[in-house]
């Protein structure tokens, strides 16, 4: 590509679609093909073979009509999801609900509360500037702080469930150290170590991204674009590998893999521990007060374990794949990056909108303890007259 300058061009497609993607990011798909096709024919590159389709597999041609909706799919999504997370808080620590789970349920709850409303104001400025997101220096900084942000309250939500998950191996799979080991001051403890250690955790994605200036030189103005830093494309990308190698595999897979290894053994221990139930009560009829007892305490031990292994499981479907893709990403490099993640960007973000809009839904399902809590928190019972009566006082009550 010859600048006014005299510049070397590109000698291969790869040359020109780096460029195109550095210096011409609002471009259209029909755009970036035909200038494609003019450069192959103007500008000295050798090929005359069609684009090459490297990862082409990605492109269904889904990504394009999605984005249209992406926007008001996500703010409906974000505002729905954030007030359901303001009565997720409000119920969780009602004084009758305070135990460590619900502390951690609710540490979970706060972090997908920032990173909704957080969202939606982004998934706005997505809806009003498609075309125009690289015009303004400010809302470059915008895009840059949102990648961060989100990151960091993303992160949160991942260290919180794995801490969920551990609390109900203990209390499932190591009955004997629940008590010890699961306290509420060690779940408050571990929430705030949540807090704390995700904004580190994300500190190679702070080093790998920055705002470029380019000109441009049909209107003469500057545009602003979010995107590889010089440090990341330093030594041969060496940063940008590792960071990706990090997210993938330190924030993404390794968090999966701990996440699947704990719901196979607590669905284990459930199985085993009804089965060994159902022998005993072959083998001989247990006393009154157990079998007054024992059930009652072992439905809800049941049925909470069934509800936090859906919120489990749900948080597995949606972080995998992303975690998968961004392994790839390390793997195959830029070129993978740009073709498939990029590709499938905005549906992992509404995977993960959903994943933390809904645990209001399974909880209200799935519990009675907070059903009962919702249901008194919208109509309070009347108060009880706790007063006592002198002698020889009468009460008059009416049917």
């Amino acid at each position: 590509m010859m600048s006014e300058g005299g510049s070397e061009v590109p000698q291969t497609l790869q040359d020109l679609e780096n460029y195109l993607l550095a210096h011409f990011p609002n471009v259209t798909k029909e755009q970036y093909e035909y200038v494609l096709t003019l450069m192959r024919n103007d500008s000295g590159v050798t090929s005359t073979a069609p684009l090459p389709t490297d990862h082409a597999f990605c492109d269904v041609g889904f990504r394009d009509g999605y984005k249209e909706v992406h926007g008001y799919l996500a703010v409906m999504i974000c505002l729905m999801g954030a007030l359901t997370n303001v009565l997720n808080m409000i119920i969780l620590t009602r004084r009758e609900m305070i135990n460590s789970t619900n502390t951690i349920l609710t540490g979970l709850a706060v972090a997908d509360f920032l990173l909704l409303v957080e969202y939606s104001i982004y998934a706005c400025s997505y809806i009003k500037g498609q075309e125009s997101m690289f015009d303004s220096y400010v809302h470059s900084v915008f895009i840059l702080f949102h990648a961060h942000y989100t990151q960091v309250t993303h992160t949160i939500a991942i260290c919180l469930t794995i801490t969920l998950a551990v609390w109900r191996y203990i209390a499932i799979c190591k009955p004997h150290l629940n008590l010890f080991l699961c306290t509420l001051p060690r779940a408050r403890l571990a929430v705030l170590v949540s807090y704390f250690v995700s904004p580190v955790l994300s500190v190679p994605n702070y080093l790998v991204y920055s705002i470029h200036q380019y000109r441009d030189e049909h209107t003469n103005s500057s545009l602003y674009h979010v995107n590889f830093s010089e440090w990341a494309k330093a030594y041969n990308g060496l940063l940008q590998r590792v960071n990706f190698w990090f997210h993938s595999v330190l924030i993404k897979i390794l968090p999966c893999l701990l996440l699947t290894c704990l719901i196979y053994h607590i669905i284990r221990a459930m199985y085993i521990a009804k089965r060994r139930k159902m022998n005993l009560i072959k083998m001989g009829t247990p006393s009154m007060e157990t079998e007054r007892k024992l059930p009652r305490m072992e439905k809800l031990t049941e049925k909470t374990t069934r509800m936090l292994l859906t919120v489990l499981v749900l948080f597995l479907a949606t972080e995998l794949p992303q975690g998968i893709l961004s392994l790839l990403s390390g793997i195959y490099g830029h070129n993978f990056f740009t073709k498939c993640y990029l590709h499938w960007g905005e549906v992992m973000d509404l995977l993960a909108l959903i994943n933390s809009a809904v645990n209001f839904l399974l909880y209200y399902v799935m519990s009675h303890q907070f059903r009962v809590t919702f249901r008194c928190l919208l109509y309070p019972p009347p108060p009880v007259n706790l007063s006592p009566r002198m002698p020889g006082e009468t009460v008059s009550t009416q049917l």
